[in-house]
C-alpha cells in the first residue's frame, strides 16, 4: 500500500509545471510499486521540488538530465510557477512546506542562486561543518524536527555525510488536517484486511456513515473511489481519495487503468473525481 501526496487540479488549471509534477508522480509511483514491497507514504511533490531547486543551480548535461527526470521541458517557466504553487499551498494552516540547502563552510555559492532559492522556492541556506558529520547531521535533523512538529526526527545520519559531501538539499513537508466529517474513535473496530485473495490480517478500521463524493466503475477491473475532505464544510482545500478495486487481486489492473492510458495521470484522476456523485455511505 502507498499513500501519495500530489497536486490535483481541474484540466483548465493544469499549468506546465503542475502537469510535470503529476507525470513525475506517476513515474515515482510505478518505480516504488515495482521495487518496494512495504507500506509507504510518499511525497513526489517534495522530491520534485528538491530536484527543481537543484536544476536551478545546474548547467549543461547535469541540467538536461534533471529536466528529463522531472519532466520539465522549459526551465524558464519553472521559477515563477514554483513560487505560485508554494505560495498557494502555504496559505493553508494544515500544510507546511519548507526547503533548506546546507553547504560546507568552504563552499562559495553564487549570490544569485541564494537570492533565487529564497525568492522562488522559499528555501533558506545554512552552513554546516561537514568535517564533523555527527554535529552536522544533528543540526539538520533538529531543523527538520522543528519544521514537522517533531514528526520527523532523523532524516539524515552521520554516515550519509562523507568527505565528498558539498551540498545537502532538504525538503520537509508536514500536513495535519482535520476531517470535515470526523470519525468517532469508539467506532473503530478490528476487521479483516486482505493482502491477497487468500491472505488477510486484522487491522483497526474506522467507521462512519455520512454523505461523501464517490465514483464507481463496475466490472472485474473496476473500482470504487471515495473522497474524504479535510477542513470545514464551508472551506475544504485538501482531500484524501481512497481507491478500492472491485476484486481483491485488482490492484494491478487499477494501476494499469491509471497509468497505461493516453490520458495524463492528472487528467485521468481529475475526470474520476469531477464525475463523482454525492451519496451516503
Amino acid at each position: 500500500m502507498s499513500l501519495s501526496f500530489f497536486l490535483g487540479t481541474s484540466k483548465a488549471q493544469i499549468s506546465p509545471l503542475t502537469g510535470a509534477i503529476n507525470d513525475f508522480t506517476k513515474e515515482v509511483y510505478l518505480d516504488l510499486a515495482a521495487n518496494f514491497q512495504r507500506n509507504a507514504i510518499i511525497s513526489p511533490l517534495s522530491l520534485h521540488m528538491a530536484l527543481g531547486l537543484t536544476l536551478f543551480g545546474s548547467k549543461g548535461e547535469t541540467s538536461y538530465a534533471i529536466m528529463q527526470g522531472i519532466q520539465i521541458k522549459n526551465p524558464d517557466t519553472l521559477l515563477n510557477d514554483y513560487k505560485g504553487i508554494i505560495e498557494h499551498l502555504s496559505k493553508s494552516p494544515e500544510l507546511k512546506i519548507a526547503n533548506k540547502i546546507y553547504f560546507g563552510q568552504d563552499v562559495q555559492l553564487d549570490p544569485s542562486y541564494e537570492t533565487g532559492a529564497l525568492q522562488h522556492f522559499n528555501s533558506a541556506l545554512g552552513k554546516v561543518d561537514l568535517n564533523h558529520s555527527q554535529s552536522a547531521a544533528d543540526q539538520i535533523n533538529n531543523w527538520v524536527a522543528h519544521q514537522t512538529n517533531n514528526k520527523i526526527n532523523n532524516v539524515i545520519g552521520s554516515s550519509n555525510i562523507t568527505s565528498d559531501t558539498r551540498l545537502i538539499l532538504i525538503n520537509a513537508i508536514h500536513f495535519k488536517g482535520i476531517w470535515a466529517n470526523p470519525f468517532k474513535r469508539s467506532n473503530t473496530k478490528d476487521k479483516l484486511f486482505y493482502l491477497s485473495e487468500t491472505h488477510s490480517i486484522r487491522v483497526p478500521m474506522m467507521y462512519i456513515k455520512e454523505e461523501f463524493i464517490m465514483n464507481v466503475e463496475v466490472g472485474d477491473e473496476g473500482f470504487a473511489m471515495l473522497e474524504l475532505p479535510y477542513g470545514t464544510k464551508q472551506e475544504q482545500r485538501f482531500s484524501m481519495h481512497v481507491f478500492l478495486p472491485n476484486k481483491r487481486t485488482g490492484l494491478a489492473a487499477l494501476e494499469k487503468k491509471f497509468f497505461q492510458t493516453n490520458e495524463s495521470f492528472a487528467e485521468k484522476f481529475g475526470n474520476i473525481v469531477n464525475n463523482g456523485f454525492k451519496t451516503k455511505v
